[in-house]
C-alpha cells in the first residue's frame, strides 16, 4: 500500500500527513498519531496500520506534529487539535460513506493527545485505540459513549503503568481505564481474562457493547507496540521487551470492527 504526502494549513501554520486510500468504498476513517520524537512515515512503519486500507477498506491518515521534538516532533494539545479537527472534516468530506466512524489511534504522546480529543469531541470520535498511553479526559463525561481499547506493558519506562505523578502523567493506567469506564456509564467492576501468563485483558462492559473499554496488559513490556518487533538493539534496550502475544494493530481493527454500528 503506498502513502501519499499532503499538507493542510490552519491558522497559519502548515501541517503534513500521509494517507492510505482504500481501492474500494471507504469503511472508515483511521487517524494513526505517531508518539513524542518520532514522525509520521516512523509511525506508519511500527503500526503497519497502512495494511488496513487494502484489507478493509479503512480511509487512514498519519498526521504529523508540528513542534520538533529530538529527531521528529511532539503534539501539543493547543497548536495540534485544531489541525487534527480540520482533517478529520476534510477526511468525512472526501469520504462521506466512512464518516459515521471516525477512530483515534496512536503511540504514546499520540494515544495521549487522541484519548483527550475523543473524550471532549465524542460526537466526532467513535472508537480510541492506544497504545502506551492511555489517557482519560478532563471535565464532563463523554457526550455519548465511546469505545477504548488500549494497549500498556507493566515494565515501561517512559509512560510508567502505575504513574508517574507529573501533570502529563499522574494517573496509573488502571486508573484512566476505570475513568473512561465511568465516563462511558458502565458498571465499575471489569472482567479480567489471563490470556497467558504474562497477558491479561480487563474489559469494561459487555464485549461490543457501545462504550467498552478493553486494556491488554503485558507483563514486562516496555514502551512498544504489540506485534511489531522493534528495530537496532540500543532502541530494543531503551524501549524494553515488545509482546508477541497480542498484535495490537490487528486487535485495534477487530475492535473498531465489533464497534462499527455503535451510535
Amino acid at each position: 500500500m503506498s502513502l501519499e504526502a499532503y499538507s493542510v494549513r490552519v491558522d497559519g501554520t502548515s501541517h503534513c500527513f500521509l494517507l492510505a486510500e482504500p481501492g474500494r468504498s471507504a469503511s472508515a476513517i483511521v487517524l494513526s498519531l505517531h508518539g513524542t520524537g518520532s514522525t509520521a512515515p516512523e509511525q506508519a512503519r511500527l503500526s503497519r496500520m497502512a495494511s488496513l486500507a487494502d484489507g478493509t477498506g479503512a480511509v487512514v491518515a498519519f498526521p504529523e506534529a508540528v513542534i520538533p521534538r529530538g529527531h521528529g516532533f511532539e503534539w501539543d494539545q493547543e497548536l495540534d487539535e485544531p489541525f487534527l479537527l480540520q482533517l478529520i472534516a476534510d477526511l468525512v468530506q472526501r469520504f462521506p460513506a466512512a464518516g459515521a466512524r471516525v477512530c483515534l489511534t496512536g503511540m504514546s504522546g499520540g494515544a495521549r493527545l487522541s484519548c483527550h480529543l475523543a473524550w471532549r469531541r465524542a460526537d466526532l470520535v467513535t472508537m480510541v485505540g492506544a497504545v502506551a498511553g492511555l489517557r482519560a479526559g478532563d471535565g464532563p463525561p463523554p457526550s455519548r459513549p465511546v469505545a477504548v481499547v488500549a494497549f500498556h506493558g507493566t515494565a515501561d519506562r517512559i509512560n510508567p503503568y502505575a504513574g508517574s505523578g507529573t501533570p502529563r502523567w499522574g494517573e496509573s493506567v488502571s486508573d484512566a481505564a476505570r475513568r473512561w469506564a465511568a465516563g462511558n456509564r458502565l458498571p465499575p467492576d471489569p472482567a479480567e481474562v489471563a490470556v497467558s501468563r504474562t497477558l491479561t485483558r480487563t474489559t469494561y462492559g459487555e464485549p461490543g457493547h457501545p462504550g467498552e473499554v478493553t486494556l491488554w496488559t503485558a507483563r514486562g513490556a516496555g514502551h512498544t507496540w504489540p506485534g511489531s518487533p522493534l528495530r537496532g538493539l540500543f532502541v530494543r534496550l531503551l524501549l524494553g521487551r515488545t509482546s508477541m502475544e497480542v498484535d495490537a494493530t490487528a486487535e485495534l481493527w477487530s475492535f473498531a470492527e465489533r464497534h462499527a454500528s455503535d451510535p
